[in-house]
């Protein structure tokens, strides 16, 4: 069988989903604590929604070479999904990583999300990359702020605040320390 990593860290793999996960995503939002920091477009509470979620996946990775992709220990066990979404409201691209609770506290978001940082900067065109994070969710925006996000507006989203923070290539990051 073909290795079909898009990125390893030292510790995880992140593959393309198929619709045979259809399992292992319902299980992961079924974790209350999981959806507690999401939009409600990104909470998964039926077979039905989680099948709409992967085809929505497969079909981001088939048009645009990325997309949210299963995120596996190196032993294969499932730990959650993480990659890009396109937001809707500004067609930016937003990076998002959503682990299952065993997973939190130990450093696999971090790990994971300056890995997907590196690889949408050397493979796709974008000038630059949006994350959200909730109100109150502490660990997650010291988290994006560590790898080199910084605060650029709070927005409503589904009647809840949400910090949208971003990165710039860099090359375009390069280009505004010089013209500082």
């Amino acid at each position: 069988m073909a290795d079909r990593t898009i990125l390893a860290t030292p510790r995880m793999r992140l593959t393309a989903f198929d619709v045979a996960d259809t399992g292992d995503l319902l299980a992961l939002h079924r974790e209350e604590s999981v959806n507690r920091f999401l939009a409600s477009h990104e909470i998964i509470e039926t077979r039905e929604d989680a099948a709409r979620h992967l085809e929505d996946y497969v079909q981001g990775q088939e048009h645009r070479g990325f997309s949210q992709w299963k995120a596996t220990l190196a032993d294969g066990t499932f730990a959650g999904r993480a990659g890009f979404s396109v937001y809707p409201e500004t067609s930016e691209v937003a990076l998002s990583i959503c682990l299952r609770p065993a997973y939190w506290r130990q450093g696999y978001a971090s790990e994971l999300a300056a890995a997907l940082v590196a690889w949408f900067f050397e493979n796709t065109y974008f000038t630059h990359l949006i994350a959200f994070v909730a109100a109150g969710n502490d660990p997650a925006r010291r988290m994006v702020e560590g790898i080199g996000f910084t605060l650029r507006q709070r927005t409503v989203i589904d009647d809840n605040a949400f910090d949208c923070l971003q990165v710039l290539s860099p090359a375009l990051a390069r280009y505004a320390r010089a013209s500082a």
